[in-house]
């Protein structure tokens, strides 16, 4: 006997669902990359721990926006090149962003950005790696 809900009534409102589910994840994970950027902008002296905040949530909603871009272009299936070519494009874009939020610090702005990124990627892999460890 057939008892389960047909997929065209439980479609639209999984799909909602998981939508708004991956939303908020977004959403949070956006949140804690932004403040351990901005630590280590703090770190490097980029700027006050306020300034270098607000700095680290404008890089990182600037990079996820194109990062989302390359996730549904999908250039490659590999996901590790996705990921390689993901950290290159967030370095180039946040490095952007901090030198319009300061223009006089240009090599610091890049060092900056190398530094935030590699500890935000660092963050998003360790997981990863200590379950597939």
């Amino acid at each position: 006997m057939f008892t389960s809900i047909p997929y065209d009534v439980a479609g639209p409102a999984t799909l909602v669902a998981v939508a708004a589910f991956s939303f908020a994840a977004l959403i949070v994970l956006t949140i804690v990359i932004s403040v351990a950027e901005a630590v280590v902008m703090l770190l490097f002296k980029w700027g006050t721990f306020g300034r270098s905040l607000l700095a680290s949530l404008l890089m990182n909603v600037t990079s996820t926006i194109f990062g989302g871009v390359l996730i549904v272009v999908g250039f490659y299936s590999d996901p590790y090149i996705l990921l390689a070519i993901g950290f290159v494009l967030s370095v180039v874009i946040e490095g952007g962003v901090l030198m319009l939020m300061k223009r006089d610090g240009r090599i610091r702005n890049w060092i900056v950005s190398l530094a935030a990124n590699s500890a935000s990627y660092l963050i998003i892999l360790l997981p990863i790696l200590l379950l597939n460890a």
